[in-house]
């Protein structure tokens, strides 16, 4: 009797603390028992009607956002506020800062182009040997740029175009690509997934994204902004 008893008793502790366990999550989504649970906090959301986002970079005054229309627009990071629009004369797929010019994937095709950040004058195109490109990053002096006919994230010296090395992904698609100066942050909206990984392309963690069509991704300092082509960004922090 009092083994009965004991084995009653445990099992109740166990119950208790999984619900607890349960109860504490943030994010909890019980068909992807791989995603993190505690993921991250939703700081603000910035609501910028018209604007359906495809890719986004952050360049210290603002966020750029190149949307479903092709168009180039700096945004206030803050507020969403329109701040002006580049003109570029090939629709664009993707866009990344280098610290002091915006590159630009041409849609379509495996060209890249670098711009000025005031005028949008051209300084330097590259034609990379292969590639359907679209969404990109720069970080620690390369092009992390996103493929889509080889479902892979190709790594471009930015000099020369030469693709160094090709990076696989998890993903069936890579809709926004960014770098912490860590690792390698890539979404699939497919899934409702935002992926966290090594270099060599290895999952570190697995996270839901905060919009079901999560599309354009951009990294500074701790803070995240994730698009979402219904008209809204979000800034996210992990914890």
């Amino acid at each position: 009797m009092k083994t009965k008893h004991s084995a009653l008793v445990s099992v109740i502790v166990f119950s208790i603390f999984s619900l607890a366990a349960c109860n504490d999550r943030l994010f909890d989504n019980p068909n992807d028992p791989e995603a993190e649970t505690r993921a991250y906090e939703i700081l603000s959301t910035l609501q910028i009607d018209g604007i359906a986002p495809v890719d986004l970079t952050f360049s210290g005054d603002a966020l750029w956002v190149v949307d479903s229309l092709s168009r180039i627009r700096a945004l206030n990071y803050s507020s969403g506020a329109l701040i002006r629009e580049l003109d570029f004369p090939q629709p664009v797929a993707g866009i990344a800062y280098d610290g002091k010019d915006l590159w630009l994937s041409v849609k379509n095709s495996s060209q890249l182009a670098q711009v000025n950040i005031v005028t949008g004058t051209q300084i330097r195109v590259l034609n990379l040997l292969r590639g359907n490109l679209g969404c990109l990053e720069f970080a620690a002096g390369r092009l992390y740029v996103s493929d889509r006919m080889s479902n892979a994230i190709l790594v471009v010296d930015p000099l020369s175009g030469t693709i160094e090395r090709s990076t696989p992904q998890p993903g069936f698609a890579i809709d926004g690509i960014s770098h912490d100066g860590g690792n390698l942050w890539t979404i699939d909206a497919t899934q409702t997934k935002l992926f966290r990984l090594d270099e060599s392309g290895v999952p570190v963690n697995v996270y839901q994204t905060p919009s079901p069509q999560a599309a354009g991704l951009a990294y500074a300092e701790g803070i995240f902004w994730c698009g979402d082509p219904a008209g809204k960004i979000y800034k996210l922090r992990f914890q």
